[in-house]
């Protein structure tokens, strides 16, 4: 059903918030783990049923997991089922909230706005800048989208030849990669009895590593040679 803002906050509880806008949550300090859980289900259940402000409540979910830090291990899947959405758009919504706090977003702007800025970048000076950019010239979300992608594209370009940070980094990486790999055979007997709703709930927290799979088979291919079997296998 359509719902405006007034209703939005009307619907929420009257605890533990202490401002709601059309972008945000900012909540009040030192929640109790039980009482943060009842909201972010409370949020997921009015974002399932008020489509008409989907944008506000995605932004208020992504508060609200941030908010919990560590605490909240498992509930962008949990969240996600209950609203409706897809979790990688929960995973989105956690990382701009992070990297754009309430206080920081424009009111002129759109969430889609600060989720094409907040995905792309996470030095705070570069996010408002682009959000400042975004909000003078009047820039549809498509158009800002073009410019920040022309603009990472540019810098790749600058940045082609590999330093000594980026083997570094590199090598870090593998390593994490061997390990978890490691981690996953050893495990092999436990997760192939996995339950459809374990299942469901490893594939939201794994969907970083799925689109990581798919960009590294299709890097591996682009030449027309086969992967690796350990990534070419499912």
């Amino acid at each position: 059903m359509q719902i405006d803002l007034k209703q939005l906050l009307a619907a929420l509880p009257p605890s533990g918030i202490d401002r709601a806008t059309r972008l945000g949550l900012a909540l009040a300090p030192k929640i109790e783990t039980d009482e943060w859980r009842r909201l972010a289900a409370h949020v997921a259940g009015l974002t399932r049923h008020a489509t008409g402000a989907r944008q506000t409540l995605t932004a208020w979910l992504g508060d609200v997991l941030v908010y919990g830090a560590d605490r909240g291990r498992g509930l962008i899947a949990e969240c996600a089922h209950a609203a409706g959405l897809d979790p990688g758009t929960l995973r989105n919504a956690k990382m701009v909230c992070s990297r754009i706090p309430v206080s920081r977003r424009h009111d002129a702007l759109s969430w889609s706005h600060h989720c094409e800025v907040g995905i792309a970048f996470r030095d705070p000076a570069t996010i408002e800048h682009w959000l400042a950019l975004a909000e003078k010239e009047a820039l549809s979300t498509a158009e800002l989208r073009r410019r920040v992608r022309d603009h990472v594209a540019a810098s790749k370009r600058q940045d082609r030849r590999p330093g000594l940070g980026d083997s570094i980094s590199t090598f870090r990486l593998m390593r994490e990669l061997r390990a978890a790999s490691r981690s996953l055979a050893y495990g092999r007997e436990l997760w192939r009895h996995w339950s459809p709703e374990a299942a469901r709930l490893a594939t939201g927290e794994l969907r970083e590593m799925f689109d990581f799979v798919d960009a590294v088979r299709a890097r591996a291919l682009r030449d027309g040679h086969q992967a690796p079997r350990s990534l070419a296998a499912n």
